[in-house]
């Protein structure tokens, strides 16, 4: 039995590195880090014969490291449409360091970013020493998570058969295994050892159990849904009748019931980081740690945002200080400010649409809580690791029994074969074949929705989050009806806009000296949302996902999208400045933005703040794939 665990261990190792290093290969080649070097690309013939053989189609390509003697490194690669060179589709990701007359030797994820390190093409890496040797640690680690994530038991037979908030739940799961797609640390949660990722990664799909701390009444801030801290309260949205009372009990005994709020605190959060952050309160009693502690919640994708396993529609979001691609999961009341804000907006906004009033859903999240002394600014660091959010969904979806809310992000999770994808079950509910052509009309289907929902939103001056963790897709008796938005605070909006719609300037605050990313002067600059997270990560990963499960060309599924967004451009009432603008920068630009990822996490060795954030070119993919205008067959989605 030991040597089957350590086998089993191995090979979740083996198949951690190989997923790990496919995204690595691939930002790696889309942020030019190997540029300087000027590496080749070399037809298949020139793949070593000890190696096997590629398939049709596939390139090799090659890194110099030393011409004589010879001394290279080998991936099979093929020319993208996302972006201009990816690792070849079909096969493991694979890199291989072959020197003069040695055997090759194969890379893992770590094997190539030290190499990175020591062969460095150009100064970027000689002059941030501790970012490269940081974004190592940061692989190791993913490789080491990643493999524990591969061990998961989520069940997702039954998304469609259970009920709406148990499919929520599983479908956050889903999310999780992948985290954000293309990124190679995604799943390096940093902070968390073994036992800590097992206990609070939606994957595995414990309860936290939660803690809860007292904090002086008159150093709470609340949110716009909070009448007065004092009245309105947390428990009131999270615990049962038998829990408030125990709480309240535990209070009122330690004599802080009238004096103090209790908010609800993730254990990790407790256990490690506000006896730093905190350290005075803690002592002086104006925070004081309770011995009430309680199940009822789940982890969901962002880990730090919990899930009821009851049929509440009340969810809650907590700072959790480990670090994720490259930040720190802190909530600071400034944060909270700016959602609601954002959220005043998007519902001021919403209602000059009628499509988008009926297909537009808006989680609440004006309900928070803050410890905010009087004497701390909304910039402070020990306050923002002492917050709660009660995120509310809207009645209207948690209690429609044919209603489930899908994170965009689980559809692009390529699940074992054995495993349920939700595509699978929305064919099945639709009796329609898990072929290519019946998965390529629902992805139209799906494409329609959310592109029509935020070129819509884009006309009036706003895009939302549109990532596939935040963005969920709303699904209603075998169709995809309509959008759910959550987290409001990056809501990014271009003012001129906004103000010729008649809606106002959200005034936002921002901390001085920092990047800003909810502003933008053109609309330009905010359609870079929709080109990056919407489609290179977002809807990516889908096409990706329905390619590699059901045998759907890329070619076709960009095709296919290009399709869907001109007749939205042309469908929507834009002006005609504006349509000729989408125009350009969609299908007749040469290139697209592209978001980086690996060079600002070198750039900032890990410092405070957001994910780090940079911004270069990439292949325009409407140019890579050809255009297409066919009608899906009769025998698709579409005639179901």
């Amino acid at each position: 039995m030991k040597d089957d665990y350590v086998n089993n261990e191995e090979q979740l190792q083996t198949e951690a590195a190989e997923l790990v290093l496919r995204d690595l290969i691939d930002c790696l080649l889309a942020e030019g880090l190997f540029d300087a070097a000027h590496p080749q690309l070399l037809p298949a013939s020139e793949w070593p014969p000890a190696l096997g053989t590629l398939p049709q189609g596939t390139l090799v390509w090659q890194w110099t490291l030393a011409a004589a003697p010879l001394d290279r490194v080998v991936v099979p690669v093929v020319r993208g449409i996302a972006q201009p060179v990816q690792c070849a589709p079909g096969i493991p990701a694979q890199a291989w360091r072959i020197a003069a007359q040695d055997e090759p030797a194969a890379l893992d994820p770590a094997g190539l970013v030290r190499l990175l390190i020591a062969h460095a093409p150009d100064s970027f890496i000689r002059d941030n020493e501790q970012g490269a040797a940081m974004f190592l640690d940061w692989i190791e680690d993913s490789v080491r998570q990643t493999a524990w994530s591969l061990a998961h038991a989520v069940d997702t037979a039954t998304v469609l058969e259970g009920s709406a908030a148990a499919a929520f739940r599983t479908l956050e799961q889903c999310a999780s295994l992948r985290d954000r797609p293309f990124h190679p640390v995604a799943k390096a949660k940093k902070g968390f050892d073994r036992a800590d990722y097992h206990a609070y990664m939606a994957e595995f799909g414990r309860e936290v159990p939660l803690r809860w701390v007292a904090v002086r009444a008159d150093s709470v801030a609340c949110g716009n849904g909070v009448d007065d801290p004092r009245e309105t309260r947390p428990e009131r949205f999270l615990l049962d009748d038998g829990e408030r009372q125990a709480l309240h009990a535990e209070m009122a005994a330690r004599g802080i019931g009238a004096s103090h709020v209790a908010l609800p605190v993730h254990p990790w959060q407790l256990a490690h980081v506000l006896p730093k952050m905190l350290p005075a309160e803690l002592a002086d009693g104006t925070c004081v740690p309770l011995d009430f502690a309680h199940g009822g919640f789940v982890p969901t994708s962002s880990v730090r945002s919990l899930a009821p396993v009851s049929s509440s529609h009340h969810h809650l979001k907590l700072p959790l200080g480990i670090h994720s691609l490259g930040a720190s999961r802190y909530l600071p009341a400034i944060k909270m400010i700016n959602g609601q804000r954002s959220e005043s907006l998007l519902r001021r906004a919403l209602a000059l649409d009628p499509v988008l009033t009926q297909r537009v859903f808006l989680c609440d999240e004006t309900k928070w809580w803050a410890y905010l002394p009087e004497q701390a600014t909304l910039f402070d660091e020990g306050p923002r690791h002492l917050a709660a959010m009660v995120r509310s969904y809207p009645h209207a979806l948690t209690q429609d029994a044919e209603c489930r809310l899908v994170p965009m992000a689980a559809l692009g999770v390529p699940l074992a074969p054995r495993d349920t994808h939700f595509f699978d079950a929305w064919l099945r509910q639709r009796r329609l074949p898990a072929e290519p052509g019946p998965v390529l009309a629902l992805l139209r289907e799906l494409c329609e929705v959310f592109f029509d929902i935020n070129l819509r939103m884009f006309r009036l001056g706003l895009l939302a989050e549109v990532h596939g963790q935040n963005a969920v897709l709303v699904w209603r008796a075998g169709r995809a009806t309509g959008l759910l938005l959550r987290d409001h605070d990056s809501l990014r909006v271009h003012v001129p806009w906004l103000e010729r719609q008649g809606l106002a300037d959200p005034e936002y605050q921002l901390k001085p000296g920092h990047a800003n990313t909810l502003y933008h002067a053109t609309p330009e600059d905010l359609l870079f949302y929709l080109q990056t997270l919407a489609i290179q990560v977002n809807v990516r990963a889908i096409f990706e996902t329905a390619e590699a499960r059901y045998g759907v060309a890329a070619s076709q599924a960009w095709a296919m999208l290009r399709d869907v967004l001109e007749q939205a451009i042309e469908r929507i009432d834009f002006g005609s400045e504006a349509r000729a603008m989408l125009r350009d920068r969609l299908f007749d630009a040469p290139e697209w933005p592209l978001k980086l990822l690996v060079r600002p996490m070198i750039e900032r060795a890990a410092g405070p703040g957001s994910m780090p954030f940079g911004k270069s070119v990439t292949s325009n993919p409407f140019q890579a794939a050809p255009a297409h205008h066919a009608t899906p067959p009769e025998d698709s989605a579409a005639a179901a």
